[in-house]
């Protein structure tokens, strides 16, 4: 769905249980609080029932939010930076990607271009695996390495010292927030190359007729629509379009929650149930 779509979704539901027509920022907050809800929920779940469908454990649910999913490698310019000591490594925080949400997976390479992978460790198993020979960093018959996050980045322990030259994250970005944008109608003249969409039941540009939710782009000589309403200045987010119609059905209640509706809102949960 585009904006425009995923607007009307919501209306359609909120319509279902004779609410009050919402403005396209309220609707905004609501679809972007839905969304950034169902990705934490994804990544991992706090209910007991839906341990089993989260990011790690599930295809589904990967292949969800596999938009989302992105790499930083730091022998490339402008990525993560990758500071090697004699014991252990560190990713800086500081260095982080702009749009890093969670961390996914880490790997280190030696100059041989070989990976190691790199597993996590809680704050209390620290200790306990520095003086466990059996659990410690070790190099036969593979080095195992573990890590785990502070305010200064990620520290990785590793036996590999000077050898490693470079790390390569995976992690879960920050999706783009919708945003609704301006709507126009046939006074306002555009940019060519523009793509608007259509706000109303339909729209005309240059003799053809686009209906709700089409998107139209504009070329010159013909700047303006001859009829209907449209938006330009929008974004439209980059989550998959498997989870908008869920973004929809929890924006819709996100939004009868915000005007204190709730009987209308649990009315609308257990239809969804």
């Amino acid at each position: 769905m585009n904006i425009v779509q995923l607007h009307e979704r919501v209306r359609f539901w909120t319509d279902t249980v004779g609410s009050a027509r919402f403005d396209s920022v309220d609707i905004d907050n609501a679809v972007n609080t839905a969304m950034n809800d169902i990705i934490d929920e994804r990544y991992m779940p706090g209910r007991k029932l839906s341990q089993n469908s989260h990011f790690q454990r599930t295809q589904r649910v990967r292949d969800e939010l596999s938009e989302l999913v992105k790499e930083s490698d730091s022998s490339n310019p402008g990525n993560i930076l990758f500071q090697v000591y004699s014991s252990y490594a560190l990713i800086p925080k500081s260095s982080f990607p702009s749009d890093y949400k969670y961390l996914l997976a880490i790997a280190t390479y030696d100059a041989t271009g070989k990976k190691y992978n790199c597993w996590p460790i809680t704050y209390d198993r620290i200790n306990v695996v520095s003086d466990n020979p059996y659990r410690r960093p070790r190099t036969f018959p593979n080095v195992k390495q573990y890590y785990n996050e502070s305010v200064s980045g990620i520290k990785i322990t590793s036996t590999l010292g000077a050898t490693a030259v470079k790390a390569v994250i995976h992690y879960l970005s920050q999706a783009t927030q919708w945003k609704y944008g301006i709507e126009y109608d046939s006074l306002h003249s555009f940019a060519s190359g523009r793509t608007v969409i259509v706000t109303s039941e339909s729209a005309v540009y240059n003799g053809v007729t686009y209906l709700l939710g089409s998107t139209i782009t504009i070329a010159a000589p013909f700047l303006q629509i001859t009829s209907g309403t449209v938006i330009d200045f929008y974004v439209n987010s980059n989550i998959g379009l498997a989870l908008h119609e869920e973004i929809a059905r929890k924006g819709a209640v996100n939004a009868l929650l915000s005007i204190k509706e709730f009987d209308k809102a649990k009315a609308l949960t257990e239809y969804f149930i």
